[in-house]
């Protein structure tokens, strides 16, 4: 039978190595809550409270300990996506080649549905800026697309947000405008080679374009640090199983992950003519 002939464990990585390759916004914020990832698993993230520094010195030279609350949170594992499809007898399409066609796009799927569910958290879960007036700008030239970018640095800056790490998300329709307005020297990014996705280096982010941010025709962007943000995942099983009326093999894979913004004040976002809605802590257990 052709279902012999599949080998999981190398689809499964060829898979994986297609999954990550195609990802642009989740390598770059924290990944190091993950572990052994099943759907329903919640990961106990424990937050330090910083302390208040009081005066040591004078004549009785003594502290007193000061109690602290831990601003614990759950990061919950309750993503679970699949795909399926049909492969004429997977035996032969290995002989003839390879199974690249269908790890690129399976890959390139999975991709796209994580990256989309972590850039709308981030989107929804962050401090949502405005930039002048009683509703946010219209984002409708370079200079308003860069006014409403110094917001959002001025807003980390003054909450206390390390420079280093910190990356800012954008739309087509905010890249264009950052584009028409940047040098070919701010293009280049620097010396290294630039990621998938790297438009600029600029205003001491590291600017980054997806289209899966926002809606389409809004200038939206999502301005953080990374470890403001946290995302797990584990493609937990690939398979194939025989048709039932075909000639065929189906071949399946499920993926699980998770999702949040974890760190107060390190998410902020901006969406061109949006709503203005009241700054929130985004520990949103």
């Amino acid at each position: 039978m052709a279902i012999d002939n599949f080998i999981p464990d190398i689809w499964s990585a060829s898979l994986e190595t297609e999954y990550f390759a195609n990802q642009i916004v989740i390598p770059t914020v924290s990944g190091k809550y993950t572990g052994e990832v099943q759907r329903g698993n919640t990961v106990k993230i424990t937050g330090a409270v910083t302390p208040t520094i009081v005066d040591y010195a004078g004549a009785s030279r003594s502290i007193t300990a000061e109690a602290l609350n831990d601003d614990g949170q759950d990061l919950n594992i309750d993503q679970e996506k699949a795909f399926s499809f049909i492969v004429d007898d997977i035996d032969e399409v290995q002989a003839a080649g390879s199974m690249e066609p269908y790890t690129v796009a399976a890959g390139r799927a999975l991709a796209e549905d994580a990256e989309s569910a972590l850039l709308s958290n981030m989107l929804t879960q962050s401090w949502s800026l405005n930039v002048t007036g009683a509703s946010p700008a219209s984002i409708t030239t370079y200079a308003t697309a860069k006014a409403a970018i110094l917001k959002a640095r001025t807003f980390l800056n003054t909450k206390k947000i390390p420079n280093q790490g910190r990356y800012l998300a954008v739309n087509p329709d905010f890249a264009q405008y950052l584009v028409d307005g940047l040098s070919d020297v701010a293009l280049a990014g620097g010396s290294n080679e630039l990621r998938n996705g790297q438009i600029a280096e600029a205003w001491g982010f590291t600017i980054l374009e997806t289209p899966l941010l926002g809606t389409s025709g809004t200038p939206t962007f999502v301005a953080y640090q990374d470890a403001g943000a946290a995302f797990v995942s584990q493609i937990s099983k690939v398979e194939a199983l025989r048709h039932q009326t075909k000639f065929a093999d189906i071949v399946r894979g499920l993926n699980v992950y998770g999702s949040k913004v974890i760190r107060q004040h390190a998410v902020a976002s901006f969406v061109s003519g949006g709503t203005t809605q009241n700054a929130f802590s985004s520990f949103l257990s």
